[in-house]
């Protein structure tokens, strides 16, 4: 069976589990991967029967390893409790024929047998957000420039282009993951002047507008405008001249931080003036159910 499982802390230590013979420390079971479990609010009304529906929010994972060692004791049962500090954050890797997905967790607690020839060790892990993710970043260009050769490359043209300007005004992301609400990290650079950049979603019919005509936002050539909008990390900042400024305050009124839902995402950019001179950026990680 091609599965294995990596623990990493946050000293970047890591630790393997899988079903390899000769393992150091050999996958027995690993529960929580594959379920989930949703609150279900209702409510009663007298006189009326059964209940209705008011709303449902996935429940926190909890993932239980269990992995057995057969030798030295007591340097693996440290390195164990090296791997898994009490209350210390993590990143859960899992890999399958191929496939990567990994989930943030805290260490809940590790309980590890005291004889025998074959010990187990039982780590239980909280992982408040309950959706695994890719690997990395799922990166669309909408603005910017495309490469036209990659090196090593031999000059064979006078005139040769480097790249070339791609404008996509409008673009479709489809979301075919289990999960709603997958936030996104928009990257706004400005190759001129641009007055108040935003970004539109069709679907949900909202926005989200640096600057107003009655406080306008400029941006200047160089500067970058980034938004964040993930749960606990709703931000916008400038990066201009080095330095990194959050910039909430410059939001309309009217903006919603746009996040990906289930289906066609149709996204469109703007500005007040100067729309041609920005590059847009579109990054964002789809969420799944289990792995």
């Amino acid at each position: 069976m091609s599965k294995k499982i990596i623990c990493k802390n946050e000293d970047n230590v890591q630790i393997e589990f899988s079903y390899e013979d000769d393992a150091e420390f050999f996958l027995v079971s690993c529960d929580g991967i594959y379920s989930v479990s949703n609150n279900v609010v209702t409510s009663e009304n007298t006189m009326t029967d059964g209940s209705t529906y008011q709303g449902s929010t996935t429940k926190q994972r909890n993932i239980v390893i269990t992995a057995e060692f057969d030798s030295d004791y007591q340097s693996r049962r440290d390195f164990l409790y090296k791997s898994f500090k009490p209350k210390s954050p993590g990143t859960f890797y899992y890999y399958e024929n191929g496939e990567e997905r990994q989930i943030d967790y805290r260490v809940e607690y590790i309980d590890i047998d005291e004889k025998g020839v074959c010990r187990n060790a039982v780590i239980s892990l909280i992982c408040p957000d309950p959706f695994f993710k890719d690997p990395a970043d799922t990166t669309i260009t909408m603005a910017g420039w495309e490469p036209c050769f990659e090196f090593i490359h031999e000059f064979t043209d006078e005139l040769e282009e480097f790249g070339i300007r791609v404008a996509e005004l409008v673009k479709d992301i489809e979301n075919d993951s289990a999960a709603d609400y997958i936030g996104i990290e928009v990257i706004m650079e400005a190759l001129g002047a641009v007055r108040n950049p935003a970004l539109y979603h069709v679907q949900q019919d909202i926005h989200i507008k640096v600057g107003t005509e009655e406080y306008p936002f400029d941006m200047e050539p160089g500067d970058v405008v980034r938004i964040t909008t993930g749960t606990n990390e709703k931000n916008v900042y400038l990066e201009k001249d080095g330095a990194t400024t959050k910039i909430n305050g410059y939001l309309e009124e009217e903006s919603e931080f746009i996040q990906l839902v289930h289906g066609t995402n149709t996204l469109i950019y703007d500005a007040d003036q100067g729309v041609d001179y920005l590059n847009v950026t579109i990054m964002y990680r789809f969420r799944y159910l289990g792995v």
